[in-house]
């Protein structure tokens, strides 16, 4: 289950078979006549959870990983590369600023704890209900709650978001992440109840994550043209003036109806944000050195290993950390576009990918820092790893014939594990001459005289020195392979229409998969403009296996499931797989303090705009050494 600012921003699913929270309003002992003089808002619990109780009790003070005594003020200054024209999050149109999830515009019904792998707890809904047939779940809304113009949140707001939501108005991953919504209705001013269309175990979680948008502000007019410029909703923070693919500030509302929810007890500690936009990593990074903005976080092994680094690291002004985590890492890599004919053969992919030598760039340009993808859920129990167990292959035997004979004789590994480079493109040679290229003239033809060659679409140089290699082993083959940036705008569109070959993709993913895997690989979302089935997958193969993993029962079911679609994935060769870390990578001006507890699961970038507060004495020190 996938949270709505992921996004591209973060993908975090979730779920199988459901345990309920627990932590309810009345006791189980409470009588019938007693439980009807419950106000609306105090039925149901205040807390959900999969397959396992809630790590925090009904009267919890504050998560364990937030600090409440944490200093308030001060500003945070932030930096992206990503370009945005619109203050829309959730328009089909237009791409949007990071700063709306960062600044936590827009809240949700639950929201969710970071050291626990899915659990939530109240935000905008007081309380939780799921129906005794698990084919419902109500809702109560806070009623202290607002949007940050005063006026309350009631059902008809979140019945509202829920119908835009899955409307054609809005991004197409909503309509795949409700599809199995039957209806909303409301229950009273401050009650909704989501009726389904079928059993699906994430289903009411995935409703707890169900951004509420203020009706009185989006009703009117076009959603897509006329709310470009501004934006309403409940959240702590306030966008004060931006300008577009350039700056955006936020400010804190200091009538924000929930700073006192335990939810946020240490949350949200700084006065303002500001996030500056910047052209590339390298520009960027000279900007954090100069004190144009406070935090970054490293996504560059180069920069790491040699520019992080130089006078104002050596008197502690700036600090650089690497932070151990325990998230899934899902994958990344050169994404093959299937749609194009070029890439429909699975024979053709491989070659490509094994054209890719690892060994060499993470010795050469990453300074062995990572580690090769084998997985599509990497770094997890999620991912698929030996043959087929019993219970797998009751998934896949169904498909013999029909998927790669590699899922049933082969344990996933990373392709060309330890092979030097001539190993690796004498393979790739022999799987194109078996798919019908051949070497012409010094160049890869087909028996229609076709010439092999592509174009890799990028939207930051920085990846250049990595796609360079890799295009000089595609040109020993006789591909005539190249790299084409594009300024962000420009790339967002293409990416939005499919209109590229390959591009670099990442397919984040969280401990517990569900819905959201329709939108990765189902045939539904491959023709759909901006869905994140960039690689164009239709396969019904796949189709029945993401349909396992969102019927998975318990953890053991989901896993399996898991294991399966991985493995039929891997096979299938959609990508040419990158590396991964088990770490994040940041650098910041020594003027903040952090919680003591890091939690499990987290985004550094958004854990740090969170959770960290200016410190005093560390900006005393800074102006002691001279850092200003």
């Amino acid at each position: 289950m996938s949270l709505y600012l992921a996004k591209k921003t973060t993908s975090q699913s979730f779920f199988a078979s459901i345990a309920i929270s627990v932590i309810a309003a009345a006791s189980p002992n409470t009588s019938l006549a007693a439980e009807k003089k419950l106000k609306d808002e105090d039925r149901g619990t205040n807390s959900l959870a999969m397959r396992a109780k809630p790590k925090y009790s009904s009267n919890f003070s504050h998560f364990d990983f937030a600090n409440p005594d944490a200093n308030k003020g001060g500003t945070l200054t932030l930096a992206s590369q990503a370009a945005f024209d619109t203050m829309n999050p959730f328009s089909a149109k237009g791409t949007t600023t990071t700063m709306i999830s960062l600044a936590n515009v827009f809240e949700t019904l639950m929201t969710s704890s970071l050291d626990e792998p899915f659990s939530q707890y109240a935000l905008l809904a007081k309380s939780v209900e799921l129906g005794s047939d698990a084919m419902s779940v109500t809702f109560h809304i806070n009623p202290e709650a607002q949007f940050s113009d005063g006026k309350a949140v009631t059902a008809d707001d979140v019945i509202f978001s829920y119908e835009l939501l899955s409307s054609e108005k809005s991004k197409p991953f909503y309509r795949a992440y409700y599809a199995d919504v039957k209806s909303a209705e409301k229950t009273g001013t401050l009650g909704i109840k989501f009726h389904f269309k079928k059993k699906n175990s994430e289903l009411h979680m995935i409703l707890g994550q169900l951004p509420v948008l203020p009706k009185h502000f989006y009703a009117t007019g076009d959603f897509n043209k006329d709310f470009v410029h501004k934006v309403l909703g409940s959240g702590p923070y306030i966008i004060k003036d931006f300008e577009f693919n350039k700056i955006v500030r936020a400010e804190k509302n200091k009538n924000y109806w929930g700073k006192n929810l335990p939810v946020n007890k240490g949350r949200f500690n700084f006065n303002s944000l500001v996030l500056k936009n910047y052209k590339n990593a390298d520009v960027m990074l000279m900007g954090l050195k100069s004190g144009d903005f406070d935090f970054q976080v490293i996504n560059s092994s180069k920069h790491w290993a040699v520019d992080v680094s130089g006078e104002r690291y050596d008197k502690h002004c700036i600090v650089k950390e690497l932070l151990p985590h325990k998230q899934t890492q899902g994958i990344q890599g050169f994404a093959l576009n299937t749609r194009r004919p070029l890439f429909s053969d699975r024979r053709v992919r491989k070659a490509l990918a094994l054209a890719l030598d690892f060994e060499w760039m993470n010795s050469s340009l990453f300074y062995k820092q990572y580690t090769p993808h084998a997985s599509y859920f990497d770094n997890s129990d999620l991912a698929a790893h030996a043959l087929p167990s019993a219970d797998e292959l009751k998934l896949l035997n169904p498909f013999k014939g029909r998927i790669p004979d590699e899922v049933f004789s082969q344990a996933p590994e990373a392709l060309g594990k330890n092979w030097e480079l001539r190993r690796r493109l004498t393979e790739s040679k022999k799987l194109l001459e078996e798919s019908g290229w051949k070497i012409q003239d010094g160049v890869l033809t087909n028996s229609e005289g076709k010439k092999f060659e592509f174009t890799i679409l990028l939207d930051d140089p920085t990846w250049q020195r990595i796609v360079e290699p890799y295009i000089k082993n595609l040109r020993t083959l006789g591909i005539s392979a190249q790299s084409r940036i594009d300024d962000q705008s420009l790339y967002m569109q293409k990416v939005k229409r499919f209109d590229y070959d390959a591009i670099v993709e990442h397919f984040e993913q969280s401990e517990s998969p569900g819905n959201e895997q329709r939108d990765f690989w189902h045939s539904a979302s491959a023709n759909i403009e901006d869905s994140r089935n960039t690689i164009g997958i239709k396969d019904t193969s796949v189709d029945s296996l993401v349909e396992s993993v969102i019927r998975a029962k318990s953890r053991k079911d989901l896993v399996t499931a898991t294991h399966a679609l991985d493995r039929v994935l891997w096979f299938n060769y959609y990508l040419v797989p990158h590396w991964y870390m088990s770490a994040n990578r940041i650098t910041y001006w020594n003027r903040f303090s952090t919680p003591k507890t890091l939690p499990l699961y987290y985004s550094p970038l958004s854990y740090f705009t969170e959770f960290a507060s200016v410190d005093a004495a560390k900006e005393k020190l800074l102006k002691e050494k001279g850092c200003n």
